[in-house]
């Protein structure tokens, strides 16, 4: 009875001491790192979104600052690699290729402006990509990459064509296109967007998206730059791109003679105002008809043309 007695007290401190080992292993174990990853891998926008937000997110607070390196790609365009001479897809306005995230927190955000442009383009993409962290007590995860896809956001085509008519043959025949807008006096003046490439060969056209386009009445110049054609007709057609989807055109006419010839850039005189139309909200409203000026004549103007041949100059008149 002693015995067994001996062998169970012995038995208890054992375990008492075995116990006490694990729970003194147990506290030495270093906790879990935080895993970093973006909140999302794939995201849809439209250009017209302006600036966007995106997060790198830890899944616990940060136990000391982190500093996370991370890389751009894809076939939009950011403004650091284009440059100052190359159009450019959308600018990074937060630190650029480096976020932050502070000890405690646990997300750090990559800001990202959208670029309204006067194009109408395919789907481009925006792929970032996390490079590095400076601190050894983060893990990266897999989900280390996200892919933003720019969709083009909604707006109106403004194409004009010559030589298009059946047995039209123009082939010495060059056009321009410019966008005319009003200022506080009712005036309208070429505002510095256009179409303006030389040679001869048809469409002239630009893109006007609708959300940083003011509200107002605008007008169009198709200017009859050089030619030996007369009468010399000419289309203007206006595509509306509504979520993705284009609808029928609006299609005007027009017919100009030897008189309208008007080599602007070396004459000095402004393309003539020839139709009009509103943009309200989201919507292009009362297109009216083509009017024919008797000759190529100068009109008063709030902004003189800028835009020099081959030239697409835009400028901050109409843009909100």
């Amino acid at each position: 009875m002693r015995t067994y007695r001996a062998l169970l007290v012995i038995t208890i401190v054992t375990l008492s001491a075995f116990s006490l080992f694990l729970s003194s292993c147990k506290d030495h174990v270093p906790p879990a790192k935080p895993k970093l990853s973006f909140s999302q891998a794939t995201r849809t926008v439209k250009e017209s979104d302006g600036e966007i937000e995106v997060k790198l997110k830890l899944d616990k607070g940060a136990f000391e600052d982190v500093k996370i390196t991370w890389e751009l790609s894809g076939s939009a365009v950011d403004k650091v690699s284009a440059g100052t001479t190359k159009p450019y897809d959308y600018e990074v306005t937060s630190d650029y290729l480096s976020t932050k995230i502070v000890k405690g927190d646990s997300v750090g955000i990559i800001k990202i402006k959208l670029v309204s442009d006067l194009e109408i383009e395919d789907d481009e993409l925006i792929d970032i990509s996390i490079k590095d962290v400076d601190s050894d007590k983060v893990e990266i995860t897999r989900n280390d990459d996200i892919k933003i896809t720019v969709k083009q956001e909604d707006g109106m085509a403004v194409v004009l064509q010559w030589g298009v008519g059946t047995g039209e043959k123009y082939l010495d025949v060059d056009m321009d296109l410019f966008l005319m807008g009003k200022n506080s006096s009712g005036d309208f003046g070429i505002t510095g967007i256009s179409s303006a490439n030389p040679g001869y060969t048809s469409p002239e056209y630009f893109f006007l998206p609708v959300t940083p386009i003011k509200d107002g009445t605008y007008g169009l110049a198709c200017n009859y730059y050089e030619g030996t054609v007369e009468p010399m007709n000419f289309v203007v057609s206006f595509y509306k791109l509504v979520g993705g989807v284009e609808k029928a055109p609006i299609v005007k006419k027009g017919t100009y003679t030897l008189a309208n010839v008007n080599p602007w850039d070396t004459s000095k005189v402004d393309p003539s105002l020839v139709l009009t139309f509103d943009k309200s909200g989201t919507d292009f409203t009362n297109f009216s008809e083509i009017t024919i000026p008797a000759k190529g004549s100068r009109i008063r103007s709030y902004a003189p043309t800028t835009v020099k041949k081959g030239d697409n100059a835009t400028n901050t008149l109409v843009f909100k």
